[in-house]
């Protein structure tokens, strides 16, 4: 069998079997079974598979046709041009959250060029890692905490850190939002759970039988968690630095409410993701 017969069946099976980018899916796994990039694949698509490529693209594909997410079939997910090792104890990172990322990144670069100093950031609810290595990248001048209650999650941000050569500038460390940062935050950043409880069942099988669904788990109305941070940032917030969160559809008017009492005189401003949905919140604190 050619690469391109694979390609032609297997997207077909994926998409029989109600995956969605089946042909996408498809590539990515005989990418990895190949070792191999998707430029290569395509300029031979008669290259003849072995046995050993064939029985492994076998294995590959029952996974994903038992919904296994092909991020973690494959233990790599590219967020913000970054390459990411992931696996069942992370999140795997959402191109939404690149919304996200960039404010952050623009707020950051303007914030140091007029400061002149170092920034003091956090990525809360780090996961795999991919926003504060992201931040890293491109806030040269930033020290960040990576924080994350999970220690099973940090294992997976601890190898990504070490892997992008940034364990001098991202200190990863376990504790439940706020808790642990000492020192009042010039940036912070937080993807937290934003998925209502009675929602989560309803997501796509990759999501909902194969992600942390402590992740996604937002609580009743959704925005538990978030909540918990604002109450939490008055107290950890610099003066003129500024506090992303992403967010859920329709969560913007009740986190607004709580950002005008906790954090008084705040500059709040929605961002919307590629679909059009207010998807980040920048909270500029007063006082800078």
């Amino acid at each position: 069998m050619t690469a391109r017969e694979w390609l032609r069946k297997y997207t077909s099976i994926f998409q029989q079997a109600g995956i969605d980018e089946a042909e996408d899916g498809a590539v990515v796994l005989l990418c990895h079974a190949l070792k191999l990039g998707k430029a290569q694949i395509f300029a031979q698509p008669e290259r003849t598979l072995t046995g050993g490529e064939l029985t492994l693209l076998e294995e590959l594909t029952a996974r994903r046709l038992h919904r296994e997410p092909s991020s973690y079939i494959t233990g790599r997910k590219e967020f913000y041009g970054i390459d990411l090792f992931v696996d069942p104890r992370v999140l795997i990172p959402r191109p939404e959250t690149e919304v996200l990322v960039e404010a952050a990144i623009e707020f950051g670069r303007s914030w140091v060029a007029l400061n002149q100093r170092r920034m003091l950031a956090a990525d809360i609810g780090t996961g795999s890692g991919a926003i504060a290595i992201a931040l890293a990248a491109h806030i040269t001048e930033a020290l960040i905490y990576a924080v994350d209650i999970s220690i099973a999650a940090l294992d997976v941000a601890t190898m990504n850190v070490n892997r992008h050569s940034l364990a001098g500038r991202i200190i990863v460390e376990q504790g439940d939002l706020l808790e642990k940062i000492n020192q009042k935050m010039d940036l912070i950043v937080a993807n937290l759970p934003y998925i209502k409880h009675r929602e989560l069942a309803g997501l796509q099988p990759e999501v909902y039988l194969h992600e942390p669904l402590t992740a996604l788990d937002g609580g009743d109305g959704g925005t538990t968690v978030i909540e918990a941070l604002l109450a939490q940032a008055a107290g950890k917030m610099a003066a003129g630095g500024a506090l992303f969160l992403e967010i859920g559809a329709g969560q913007d008017e009740r986190l607004i409410t709580i950002v005008r009492d906790v954090l008084p005189g705040s500059n709040i401003t929605l961002i919307k993701d590629l679909a059009g949905i207010d998807r980040c919140m920048s909270i500029i604190v007063a006082g800078g």
